[in-house]
């Protein structure tokens, strides 16, 4: 099985940390497969994919970003250019989809996070994360990922490096890297409540 980092920030959008860091980070705890999920931008992917291969690191990478619907938040992974950010669920699933892409609803009903409280938007995505190290609605979120029959993933939803593989994606090594987002497991631990308010004073020092 490879090792799947598939929800983190990098300083491009909210995160604290540069995109190298992120990475150096995932191999130093032996993750395989990194996706640098930036808010409404995949930028950050596009800088790792060329850090990986510039400097031969033992990693390979998914395009992703997290795009923000009218609804919620969506993780989107497979394609290299921006979706415009504020449209339907339904509408920002077809534009990923149109450009070689997949849709996973992030953290769904974490209200306060952005996640969508819509039992409709499941219905829309490919897939649900259905565990997220920041969340605390995570069992409602894999209750309904089964009742719709789709597939989950996990995430850290890493906003810094330490954060980096707190929750990782086990991915089966025997198809391409994007299809192997259905047939995943996971493992992982939620944040401590100390992790979460050093992050909330740093978001909150950026803003001052």
């Amino acid at each position: 099985m490879l090792r799947a980092e598939l929800h983190a920030h990098s300083s491009i959008s909210d995160g604290r940390d540069s995109v190298k860091a992120l990475l150096n980070a995932a191999i130093s705890k032996k993750i395989d497969v990194v996706s640098i999920t930036d808010h409404d931008t995949v930028q950050g992917s596009l800088e790792a994919a060329d850090v990986i291969e510039e400097e031969h690191l033992p990693l390979r990478i998914i395009p992703g970003c997290e795009i923000t619907t009218s609804s919620g938040h969506l993780l989107a992974y497979g394609m290299t250019e921006d979706v415009e950010p504020k449209m339907s669920m339904k509408e920002t699933c077809d534009a990923v989809r149109s450009l070689g892409g997949v849709c996973f609803l992030a953290h769904p009903f974490d209200f306060i996070r952005g996640g969508s409280v819509r039992i409709s938007d499941f219905q829309v995505v490919d897939g649900v994360e259905i565990f997220n190290s920041k969340s605390y609605f995570n069992f409602l979120a894999k209750r309904y990922a089964r009742k719709f029959s789709k597939p989950g993933i996990a995430g850290s939803d890493a906003h810094s490096a330490r954060s980096v593989g707190m929750a990782v994606t086990l991915l089966p090594q025997n198809s391409d890297l994007l299809n192997s987002l259905f047939h995943a497991s996971y493992n992982g631990r939620r944040v401590s409540f100390r992790e979460r308010l050093a992050f909330l004073l740093f978001q909150l020092s950026q803003r001052l």
